[in-house]
């Protein structure tokens, strides 16, 4: 069943307009990702014959070959009239969106991947026989039933006749594709004078954005098979934008005088973090990961119900601000409410919990992430933070543009420099960024670097001293976590190092906040 699709007429330039205006209206509207997976012939036996090593049917008999393994013809496989064998090579393209999607309803397609790089090929199932649809949904690909399959090199697959496809996609390194179709649809397919919708040659080719109301995108690629070892050599990766810091990010310096004489501002950032129960976290002894497991997760616990109040007697006692970054659902706890509202502190946001992350999420789903953090945290601490850090740095690169369009003013997710300095997006306005130390920050030193607490605290002074020695006006962002810097021990290191720096005339304490201020008076 193919419904009627018209084709190009001489209206085409008021049709190319009319899209381009959707196009734009669509910008900001629902995106739906596409599961990204390995095919396989299980997972890929809807759409069609799987392509690999494996010798299909063995047992076909030429008297020839002693020692070979012959397989059978594929039943199915059926090239309408003229076959046409051709190779084709695929290049990067940075738009991940699935723009057509087309079907054969006459001929099985045929595509191999060859060389050393893997291939992407978005797939749906044939819908054209589903006694579930009505007559115009066996017209239409099922958007639940599209997924975006990487086929390894040296593997291929023979589409079943009416499965939905696009053309093969670059993983990120090119591609080069045997395929096998025929001529009419070669023939069909290059004489159109432009890209648009066709129904003729055994080719009905839809412009998704006139059947639904949604754009279909799949995931970057490039980290997938680079995790799962498909790229045979390490390829340049650029997945926050051009300047590394998010689609449509600009970084813009601050200009100096900011520190107000000072040569390094120091931010105690305390993070409050809970975690999902019977998820794994951070731990003291990684080897105890029995069901259920109650000592690493009770050494998180401590940090709430111990830890913070400690850290808020320390600072107060030596007179330093500190910004806290909380999880939202870490300041429902009633004694870790009662301790930062006591504690003086700036209170920032961290996310829902430090099991959960914002990296798989859609737009619409981060942009109700945010929204539901800062509107849980100020129902619970009765102010509204301006200061966000990311739980376990899990972004996406549209991250520093929804903090800016949700009024986060001081940014905390970057880690490469020691200035602060402003993120800027065209639309959204602009935030500043502070960079967060990693060479300061408890779990390098303490759960990666197994420094004692005197250890700890001494690093921590030798960074800010040297510092001090240097030109310019720096930043160090301290992260501690309530169950790490928190410990008595920690605390006794730390209370004389953060003393005995609190006197150098070089050094200032500050609040992410009054840095804000002072950067944007």
């Amino acid at each position: 069943f193919q419904p009627e699709v018209s084709r190009p007429r001489s209206a085409l330039p008021c049709l190319k307009m009319a899209m381009t205006a959707m196009t734009q209206k669509r910008k900001h509207e629902d995106i739906r990702m596409l599961d990204l997976v390995i095919a396989t012939r299980e997972n890929t036996a809807k759409l069609g014959y799987f392509v690999d090593d494996t010798v299909v049917n063995p047992g076909l008999g030429i008297p020839y070959y002693k020692t070979v393994i012959e397989g059978a013809n594929y039943a199915e496989a059926d090239w309408k009239d003229q076959a046409c064998v051709r190779t084709s090579q695929i290049h990067w393209r940075d738009d991940h969106s699935v723009s057509w999607l087309e079907r054969h309803l006459e001929m099985t397609q045929g595509f191999i991947v060859i060389g050393k790089n893997p291939g992407l090929f978005v797939l749906g199932e044939p819908t054209q026989d589903r006694e579930d649809l009505d007559e115009k949904h066996r017209g239409l690909p099922d958007p639940s039933r599209v997924k975006a399959y990487i086929i390894p090199a040296g593997m291929g697959l023979i589409l079943k006749k009416g499965t939905w496809h696009d053309f093969p996609v670059s993983c990120g390194p090119p591609v080069s594709a045997f395929i096998i179709n025929t001529e009419e649809v070669v023939e069909a397919l290059a004489t159109m004078p432009q890209a648009a919708p066709m129904n003729h040659g055994d080719c009905y080719k839809l412009r998704l954005c006139e059947q639904w109301d949604f754009t279909l995108k799949f995931p970057d690629p490039r980290p997938f098979i680079q995790k799962h070892g498909l790229a045979p050599t390490p390829f340049p990766v650029p997945l926050m934008g051009k300047e590394g810091y998010g689609a449509s990010m600009q970084r813009q310096e601050v200009q100096a005088g900011w520190a107000k004489g000072k040569k390094v501002v120091v931010v105690p950032v305390v993070n409050v973090e809970v975690f999902v129960p019977g998820n794994r976290g951070p731990a003291i002894q990684p080897h105890l990961q029995s069901v259920p497991e109650v000592a690493n997760s009770g050494w998180r616990d401590y940090g709430n119900k111990r830890g913070l109040q400690r850290l808020v007697s320390m600072f107060k006692n030596l007179g330093i601000p500190v910004t806290a970054v909380i999880n939202s659902e870490a300041a429902k706890e009633e004694q870790v409410l009662k301790a930062l509202k006591g504690s003086g502190w700036e209170f920032g946001a961290h996310g829902l919990n430090n099991s959960s992350g914002a990296s798989h999420m859609t737009r619409a789903e981060e942009e109700a992430y945010f929204k539901q953090t800062l509107d849980d945290l100020q129902e619970s601490l009765g102010t509204r933070p301006s200061t966000w850090l990311s739980p376990g740095f899990s972004v996406t690169e549209r991250t520093p543009e929804i903090a800016c369009q949700s009024g986060i003013q001081v940014l905390l997710d970057f880690v490469d420099d020691e200035v602060p300095f402003h993120l800027a997006h065209e639309e959204k306005g602009r935030t500043l960024c502070l960079p967060y130390s990693m060479e300061t920050n408890d779990f390098s030193l303490v759960l990666t670097k197994q420094f004692d607490a005197r250890q700890y605290a001494q690093t921590i002074e030798d960074h800010i001293t040297q510092l001090a020695k240097e030109d310019g006006e720096k930043v160090v962002c301290l992260g501690m976590h309530t169950f790490v810097a928190g410990t008595p021990a920690r605390v006794s290191a730390l209370s004389e190092v953060l003393g005995r720096l609190r006197e150098l005339p070089e050094v200032a304490f500050a609040t992410a906040a009054q840095i804000s201020s002072a950067v944007t008076p």
